[in-house]
């Protein structure tokens, strides 16, 4: 099975399904798409704006049930969501093991609720598929900017407090304790990594690293990672970790 191939069908199903609704206001795709870097890989993400969400997920769904049929799905709850903002996982059948839809949809219409995805260094460009009222013209024009601002005494404070914890839990030969406190120091580290780099993405910890990072920083944090293998590398690994975040 071609799963490029196999992806834009589905586009194209969903496209056509919900374009025709009059609930239906402005659609993107996302992602992989948006940041160009798009592979056999990669799943669907697709973005409608609606103010009746009920009736965009049925659509959803009954289309992909009727030409692939729906395995599982997953509402997406909790506190990470955005304000407005609802979202299903779609796994198919008949399709890869690692393929899936992303759905979302922004209860809005105000542009300014939908100006952060028109910052292309922390989103990409988006795929507009339609924009019946403008409105995602309308946000690109009121597109928001992170303010990513530098670490300082506060955080070094936090840095300390975490790897004196890694330390103690490491000396005392506890594998797991010493882990935990390991990949904190670990997403601390890439922050400060990423403030230097991909400052408009300074909150994406680990995800996109590949991207938004010199060749030689991703390469690095590998390594910081694959020195959990033992306590010991941690702690040499935390000590340099520590020395460069501290300075």
């Amino acid at each position: 099975m071609s799963t490029s191939f196999q992806r834009e069908q589905l586009v194209e199903k969903l496209k056509t399904a919900l374009n025709s609704l009059v609930e239906a206001d402005a659609a993107w795709l996302g992602g992989s798409r948006a940041t160009g870097s798009e592979d056999v890989y990669s799943d669907t993400d697709m973005v409608v704006v609606s103010l009746h969400p009920e009736r965009i997920f049925q659509a959803v769904e009954d289309t992909l049930q009727s030409h692939y049929g729906l395995e599982r799905i997953w509402p997406v709850t909790g506190p990470a969501m955005w304000k407005g903002f609802v979202q299903k996982f779609y796994i198919l059948s008949g399709t890869p093991d690692f393929y899936y839809v992303d759905f979302g949809i922004f209860v809005t219409d105000q542009a300014q609720d939908l100006a952060e995805f028109f910052n292309q260094d922390r989103h990409g460009k988006a795929d507009i598929l339609w924009d019946k009222s403008g409105i995602l013209q309308r946000a690109s024009a009121l597109t928001t900017f992170e303010k990513a601002t530098p670490l300082g005494p506060l955080q070094q404070a936090h840095f300390e407090v975490l790897y004196r914890t890694f330390l103690k839990e490491s000396l005392r030969g506890k594998y797991i304790d010493t882990y935990l406190f390991y990949q904190r120091l670990v997403g601390m580290f890439v922050q400060l990594l990423r403030l230097r780099h991909s400052p408009q993405k300074h909150d994406f910890g680990l995800r996109y690293l590949y991207k938004d990072l010199p060749l030689s920083d991703s390469q690095r944090i590998e390594a910081i990672l694959k020195a959990s293998a033992d306590i010991s590398s941690m702690q040499k690994c935390a000590a340099e970790m520590r020395k460069e975040y501290l300075r």
